[in-house]
């Protein structure tokens, strides 16, 4: 009888998608040639919806524009097409609940609240980032954020106060589309942490952004963090302050700050601010042991986003072929080495018609920025995630 190598994957977002489709292209066909071994790919992942959260500065003002069924795709609908491996991948609905690096397993809970077991030969943690809110990323099974958005949507068009926390991409953005979507003039606030909008951003494209906004009709607050929020019983919200200070309004959008997904993992593979301890020249988790990776923005080995997580696949999958062929003594695949680039690169739409954005600290248009990400947030680019498209070479 021959041996069974589980190939697992925590998590099935961007990260997690992009890992298994490398995976299907271009490592399980040449570890069919192993000797009495089988291997198979197995995704586990809360939700067993992808959501192009992306978009989310859209959708949460127009799901119209947005619909879900066009935002959101069953997350093993993109690997019909590997026929071939059709019993080779496999798809487990759960939260990662712990891992065993001496045992080599993990563990996951149901949403039943049933923890299982499941051991594994190669381990790919891409469990992602959390924020405060199911608006900007999945808190679980994904009817919770669909639910979230559909009551938002609600909301806004009668909203007199509206407030958003976070000055990065995801809050300006926001505060840029509900500006721009609603006519009943509602008055904005957007509320920064620091000194400035998009910290990545020059001083000059920050101001830039901050005036496009402000045209808008968007009130901006600076040096200020929310530390709290409460609903009140009129319906309304009431947000505490740093300075003490609170604000109440009809809508309170808390788009600043994310934390990983690592709570499952044992202490010795965390890194800084609970980030997978993650090598950053290989991808590897070295202190997990042989075949464990990281990849995307639980990673750390990067300032996250989906540009970033480009960069990164390449390397994790000439990584994970070398372990993997000499492990099975099918073939030699030449290590790759990633190099981290922390340069000023963020697009960041306000409103459908204009933008702010740098791509390797080079400034871009106002239009060209709503042509490549204003139009439709990138959502023509999810097949590239969820079929692996760009994946065609290794």
């Amino acid at each position: 009888m021959s041996e069974t190598r589980n190939i697992v994957i925590l998590g099935a977002s961007f990260a997690g998608l992009n890992a298994a489709h490398y995976i299907c292209r271009h490592t399980l066909p040449k570890l069919k040639q192993a000797k009495d071994v089988n291997y198979a790919l197995h995704l586990i992942d809360p939700s067993t919806h992808f959501w192009f959260h992306i978009a989310a500065p859209r959708e949460i003002v127009s799901v119209k524009e947005m619909p879900h069924n066009k935002c959101f795709v069953p997350c093993m609908d993109g690997f019909k097409q590997y026929t071939d491996l059709k019993d080779s991948i496999h798809f487990h609905q759960g939260s990662a609940s712990g891992l065993n690096t001496d045992a080599r397993t993990v563990l996951f809970k149901t949403p039943q609240g049933v923890e299982e077991s499941l051991p594994y030969h190669a381990l790919i943690i891409t469990t992602g980032v959390r924020s405060p809110t199911p608006l900007t990323t999945l808190q679980g099974d994904h009817n919770i954020t669909i639910k979230a958005l559909d009551e938002m949507n609600a909301k806004l068009p009668t909203a007199k106060e509206i407030v958003i926390s976070g000055g990065g991409p995801i809050g300006v953005e926001t505060a840029g589309e509900i500006a721009t979507h609603l006519t009943h003039n509602p008055r904005i606030t957007l509320i920064a942490g620091s000194s400035k909008l998009i910290p990545i951003f020059s001083t000059s494209r920050a101001t830039k952004t901050q005036k496009m906004l402000e045209k808008l009709g968007v009130t901006i607050v600076y040096n200020t963090k929310t530390t709290g929020s409460k609903e009140l019983p009129d319906g309304k919200t009431e947000i505490t302050l740093d300075n003490g200070e609170t604000m109440t309004a009809d809508v309170f959008i808390p788009a600043y700050g994310v934390q990983p997904n690592t709570e499952f993992l044992p202490a010795n593979l965390k890194g800084k601010k609970e980030y997978v301890a993650t090598n950053g020249k290989t991808l590897r988790v070295d202190a997990a042991g042989p075949r464990v990776y990281s990849l995307g923005d639980v990673s750390g080995v990067s300032l996250g986003g989906i540009l970033k997580l480009g960069a990164s696949v390449p390397v994790f999958g000439a990584n994970i072929n070398h372990d993997l062929f000499e492990d099975a003594k099918v073939g030699t695949f030449a290590e790759r080495t990633y190099t981290r680039k922390d340069d000023e690169t963020q697009l960041v739409p306000i409103g459908a018609k204009g933008g702010v954005g740098a791509f390797a600290g080079w400034g871009m248009p106002s239009f060209v920025i709503s042509m490549v990400k204003g139009k439709d947030y990138f959502l023509s680019t999810m097949p590239e995630h969820t079929e692996g498209t760009k994946l065609k070479k290794p």
